[in-house]
């Protein structure tokens, strides 16, 4: 596709998707409130299907809908997941909140979380996540998406992303890894017949933050096929296995850990009109 098309498509995508700021306004409504409510007051239910109808009524129009995720003696837990776009994301200094590198247009990958176990409830949004415009650009330019698969397609990327963002911080905060947390990093994630670059970086929306300080996420860059991927980039991504078990056992873990601490390299934050 050429690359001006490719561009009008990416952005046709961002603007299609509702901004950030349907979800905090969802945040400081009394209908999220109920639905904190709603779900401590259906823990002991035999009927998660239903609990989760209840609960989808609630976080509308934030999110479109519930799912269970897990509902036995053990832990009973729902989510929700969505698309939103950001027309001003600020990206920041990893350690120095006040300094602002550039913004871009992008889409954020929302969750929201409700969990009980041992008697404990509790609630999380998170945004750990987001592809730029430019990458969306480069997956419709480079034929790893069509204007028709584009919405599947970043679903399922981000989700990857997010997945392997948290094993990223699960192995800083556990001291399973080496690196750093405080440090900028690229890495290049297989994706179809190339690759994904990947980078942790903080963003903040100014105008509606999720917030009050800029999140740590694995924002997508951009996306490389394989006419530019060089030797280095397929030996990074070598013997990627990310499991899509709900419980990831230790080994899991140490792997996807070892694969990550392998492929990361360090980068700057403020790099980029330099992505191919």
């Amino acid at each position: 596709m050429y690359e001006k098309l490719a561009s009008g498509y990416a952005t046709k995508f961002v603007q299609e998707h509702p901004d950030l700021g349907v979800v905090t306004t969802w945040m400081g409504s009394p209908k999220s409130r109920d639905a904190v409510s709603a779900f401590r007051s259906s823990v002991l239910s035999k009927k998660p299907g239903r609990v989760a109808s209840r609960l989808s009524k609630l976080v509308r129009p934030a999110f479109k809908s519930v799912q269970v995720a897990q509902w036995d003696k053990s832990m009973k837990a729902v989510f929700a997941v969505r698309l939103l776009s950001s027309d001003e994301t600020d990206v920041l200094d990893i350690n120095i909140d006040e300094r602002k590198f550039f913004s871009e247009r992008s889409v954020v990958l929302s969750d929201l979380v409700f969990t009980a176990r041992s008697g404990e409830c509790s609630e999380q949004l998170s945004v750990s996540a987001n592809i730029s415009h430019h990458a969306l650009s480069r997956l419709l330019e480079r034929g790893a998406a069509t204007p028709e698969t584009l919405k599947t397609d970043v679903l399922e990327v981000l989700q990857q992303v997010r997945a392997l963002r948290n094993l990223f911080s699960l192995g800083i905060n556990h001291g399973l890894t080496k690196i750093n947390g405080e440090t900028t990093y690229d890495m290049i994630l297989p994706y179809k017949n190339g690759g994904l670059v990947v980078r942790t970086v903080r963003i903040g929306a100014e105008k509606r933050s999720f917030f009050s300080s800029p999140l740590p996420v694995f924002s997508i860059r951009t996306y490389l096929d394989e006419t530019k991927l060089r030797a280095r980039e397929h030996e990074r991504m070598a013997g990627f296995r990310l499991s899509r078990a709900s419980m990831l056992s230790r080994e899991d873990v140490e792997y996807t850990l070892a694969w990550l601490q392998g492929n990361a390299e360090e980068t700057l934050a403020s790099r980029r009109f330099d992505l191919p």
